[in-house]
């Protein structure tokens, strides 16, 4: 899967406030782009207008130059999208969470579903708590579940909002690790807002910050770490 995700002129506003202004962007298939700016700045928006849970003003969203108002379901990209808080079931167990959609769906047998499901679980280290609910399991791990979950659908496309807020040093390495893995060994795209710098240095082939609703500033990997922006380097 070669080519872009392309935001152009995307404009989104909330009760008279404009989140989101003459929003122009690429983001190269294949790659870890993170995204950086502080709250209200419109991060968690672009995801979202992506993955079509907010409807933009205007403007347009390509992926390799199709437009995603105008794809025919058959043409759809799969994509999926990780929760801040991992929005898990408690009335569901871990497994029952994770085969959700494709049992609402009925995609596959009942068995090839939790064939696939298992898999996904053993992959992420969470082999051995599929049949516990969630709020049984600790932080790093609901947020692994909420991965495996979206993982299901075989995505070409991946958004995480702030996928390590609130877990420790450990969680948040078992997170960049799975991130990397999926981009060598899957091939995926992935968008990451987060504000954790280090995380994000971590992961990123793309670095951009975000500020009043426009991307002002993106650099590479190798240019990450001479970035000089006080939200990278506060402390300068």
């Amino acid at each position: 899967m070669e080519g872009n995700i392309s935001f152009i002129n995307i404009n989104k506003s909330f009760s008279g406030k404009r989140v989101l202004d003459s929003f122009n962007h690429q983001f190269e298939l294949n790659k870890v782009h993170v995204i950086l700016g502080k709250s209200g700045m419109g991060k968690s928006v672009l995801l979202k207008s992506l993955m079509g849970l907010i409807e933009i003003d205007d403007g347009e969203i390509l992926i390799n130059n199709k437009n995603l108002r105008s794809i025919k379901e058959d043409d759809k990209f799969n994509i999926s999208y990780v929760f801040q808080f991992s929005a898990l079931l408690n009335s569901l167990s871990v497994i029952e969470n994770i085969t959700l959609y494709l049992d609402e769906k009925n995609i596959g047998s009942k068995e090839e579903r939790l064939i696939k499901a298992n898999k996904i679980l053993k992959d992420l280290g969470l082999e051995d708590s599929s049949e516990k609910i969630p709020s049984d399991l600790s932080g790093g791990m609901r947020k692994r579940a909420a991965i495996a979950r979206s993982l299901m659908i075989e995505p070409q496309i991946l958004l995480y909002d702030e996928p390590t807020a609130e877990l420790d040093q450990i969680n948040t390495k078992i997170i960049s690790d799975i991130i990397l893995d999926l981009k060598n060994e899957k091939k995926i795209t992935q968008l990451v807002v987060t504000h954790d710098v280090a995380f994000a240095k971590s992961i990123a082939d793309t670095l951009s910050i975000l500020d009043d609703g426009k991307i002002t500033l993106t650099t590479n990997k190798e240019g990450i770490e001479g970035l000089d922006h006080p939200l990278v380097n506060p402390l300068k």
